[in-house]
């Protein structure tokens, strides 16, 4: 008997895998990155989930039983499952380092002028750049984080020294592997996003929404991506000042991690721009 659903199924799962590819290959090919690469760690993915998400009721998982989820051969599993694939990724904290920087900045009262607004800062003193990094960036040296700052355009050093705020999100403009490495962090948490919610129950869904129309006038991009750069700047300006007033330091157990993620997507209306 045919099970119509299962092929269903099997179906939008194909469908929505090839349009994350597809999105995803373009990048790859463009940076030289082979198919054998792309296999092998998609290989390493399968069996590590595999190890991680999907054992028996609650009993350990076995080489066996992860070949035949997988479909990958019981000496390919274990072969795979004992790499070790662990490495610090710099770039992802160097990025989060940054981000929190200019969060404390933005929101901290030491650094910030009468008017609530990011003060000018002295590279050294009490309330100065120095005192902002060693305060939200955790051991990353303060030049460091002063050459990252620059190199992304988000602040200037003024005529008497003082360090200005001029860009309040931080993207790294001028490092393109930083900005490949954006695209594992952000595109893996809105597809973990999607995946929570496909199976949470109503009460624990995440919040997941965009606002979309296929019959903008191209006439009309450069207003609109205006209009959406500072509604959407504001927006996660206020919700970092209220999650860093949710933080806690003293427990580390009851810590984790929650991003709010905001993306401006549109098709090529005209391929020479």
């Amino acid at each position: 008997m045919v099970n119509f659903y299962m092929l269903d199924l099997r179906q939008t799962l194909s469908s929505s895998l090839q349009k994350i590819l597809s999105a995803l290959i373009r990048t790859l090919l463009r940076n030289g990155f082979s198919y054998g690469d792309f296999d092998q760690i998609a290989r390493k993915c399968f069996v590590d989930i595999a190890y991680q998400d999907f054992t028996r009721n609650g009993k350990k998982q076995t080489v066996s039983n992860i070949s035949i989820l997988t479909g990958l051969n019981r000496k390919e599993v274990k072969k795979l499952h004992e790499q070790d694939e662990t490495f610090e990724n710099t770039r992802i904290q160097k990025r989060n380092r940054c981000v929190r920087v200019l969060g404390g900045w933005l929101n901290d009262k030491d650094f910030t002028n009468a008017q609530g607004m990011p003060a000018d800062l002295p590279v050294e003193g009490k309330a100065s750049f120095s005192a902002l990094v060693k305060k939200f960036s955790g051991d990353m040296p303060v030049v460091a984080m002063q050459n990252a700052l620059l190199n992304s355009g988000n602040i200037s050093t003024l005529a008497d020294s003082k360090i200005r705020l001029l860009n309040n999100a931080y993207m790294p403009s001028y490092d393109p592997l930083e900005k490949l490495s954006i695209l594992g962090t952000d595109a893996s948490e809105l597809i973990e996003t999607i995946n929570h919610n496909l199976i949470a129950s109503q009460q624990n869904l995440h919040f997941q929404r965009k606002a979309s129309n296929d019959k903008i006038s191209s006439d009309s991009l450069p207003e609109i991506q205006q209009f959406i750069k500072r509604k959407s700047q504001a927006f996660l300006e206020e919700v970092d000042l209220f999650l860093s007033h949710h933080e806690t330091h003293e427990d580390q157990s009851k810590q984790c991690k929650l991003s709010i993620g905001v993306y401006h997507y549109q098709n090529q209306v005209d391929k020479e721009s």
